[in-house]
């Protein structure tokens, strides 16, 4: 028997089962086992089955889509409502932009615009809300004052003294403070995990407002 007239049959219950996408699943194969068992018994009642034997037998069946329909009504099945693309408001882009750097532009209230915003829009649910608020307070604002103030510290330097038991004289010794221990290695991991959390939190903020209707569904 040549393999034509079961990749015919194959491709046809393929097509079925794309048809019938969205009906239940038991449903789905509930109904392509029941089209395969129609295919099945008219074959075997074939004495030599050709492949204009096999094309027949399916068209007898219907055009899959007809099959899909009919199955849809009879188990009541509606198709999805398609739902309009979200898109971002200026209280979303606001919220963003002065999470990130409205700590730099005004100092403390600009950042706070930036959480009023943020707690205002239905964009976000409460986790994500209180994410984008708790890291980092300040966003790039109280970073960048971190990293000054680190910077100064570390570059302070500073000397130190000792007395000439001999002649009395004081003696100091500037230092460059180029040694570094642990801590300073800790100190500068530190202020980089600062710096670099509020870019991060912004980014996670925005592909959060991407799947909007994700986020609002677990709100």
């Amino acid at each position: 028997m040549s393999t034509t007239p079961d990749k015919l049959v194959e491709r046809y219950l393929k097509h079925l089962e794309v048809e019938l996408d969205d009906v239940p699943r038991d449903r789905r194969r509930e109904i392509v086992d029941e089209i395969a068992g129609h295919i099945a018994e008219a074959r075997a009642g074939l004495e030599h089955e050709t492949e204009a034997d096999v094309r027949n037998i399916l068209d007898g069946l219907g055009d899959p889509a007809e099959i899909a329909e009919d199955a849809r009504e009879r188990f009541d099945v509606r198709p999805p409502v398609p739902t309009a693309a979200y898109k971002p408001g200026w209280m979303e882009i606001g919220a963003l932009i002065m999470l990130l750097v409205g700590g730099v532009v005004i100092p403390i209230v600009g950042w706070l615009v930036g959480v009023i915003l943020l707690w205002l829009s239905n964009a976000w649910n409460v986790r994500d809300k209180l994410i984008g608020t708790i890291f980092v307070p300040g966003g790039l604002g109280l970073s960048i004052l971190l990293f000054f103030m680190t910077a100064t510290l570390e570059s302070g330097g500073g000397s130190t003294c000792q007395i000439d038991s001999t002649t009395g004289q004081n003696h100091c010794t500037p230092v460059d403070g180029s040694d570094w221990n642990v801590f300073d290695v800790l100190k500068v991991l530190v202020v980089a995990a600062i710096i670099v959390a509020p870019i991060i939190t912004t980014m996670y903020l925005g592909y959060r407002l991407r799947h909007h209707q994700q986020a609002a569904a677990t709100a």
